[in-house]
């Protein structure tokens, strides 16, 4: 990696462990600076303001997080494994940078969601084309019911188990997270005996 590029690095994880612990508010790029030990003149060489360097900031938890499920996925053969990983993974992934998630829908400027819809869109047809893969292996192994659209599961299970729109100012976080990995196994079964052949 280019001096440059670990430059950009450094302010992006200490901006990320900043605007989690802090909050978007309460984060300034004087501390962000201050902590990366680097220059504010070049915090602003890389981000134009404190908004552009947030928005970095979860793109990028964002991004990592693809690439350690696409690396989990990658590693399973089965249909059923790769489904209970598919299903399972996102929920350590939200409960770990759930303070970032948060800030980021609650304090992102107003001149900002249009970006941000976009990057959650983006998101939601990341996931759509992981699950269509996994339940595309399940019709090649023999394992879907014929009955199943793999299209219509992929769209429910992403809108209401994993990427919804479901808003995270109005409901209790940590009892639902804590219920989805409750309930996790039972959650599973249900939706493998409903989906796979039987006899």
């Amino acid at each position: 990696m280019s001096n440059a590029g670990e430059k950009r690095q450094i302010i992006l994880e200490t901006a990320s462990k900043l605007f989690s612990r802090y909050g978007f508010n309460k984060t300034s790029l004087d501390e962000i600076a201050a902590t990366a030990q680097i220059a504010k003149g070049t915090v602003y060489y890389y981000y134009a303001n404190k908004e552009e360097l947030f928005m970095a900031a979860v793109e990028k938890k964002a991004e990592d997080y693809f690439l350690a499920l696409q690396e989990q996925l990658d590693e399973i053969e089965s249909f059923e494994a790769k489904l209970h990983a598919f299903l399972h993974i996102p929920i350590r992934f939200v409960y770990e940078n759930m303070p970032i998630l948060i800030e980021c829908m609650r304090n992102l400027p107003y001149n900002y969601q249009d970006r941000l819809n976009g990057f959650r869109l983006g998101n939601r047809s990341r996931m759509m084309e992981m699950l269509k893969g996994i339940l595309k292996l399940g019709e090649e192994q023999g394992i879907l019911a014929d009955n199943i659209s793999g299209e219509r599961l992929s769209d429910m299970l992403v809108d209401w188990y994993l990427m919804g729109d479901m808003s995270f100012t109005v409901i209790d976080v940590p009892k639902l997270l804590q219920r989805i990995e409750r309930d996790h196994e039972l959650i599973i079964q249900m939706i493998l005996y409903g989906i796979v052949k039987r006899g």
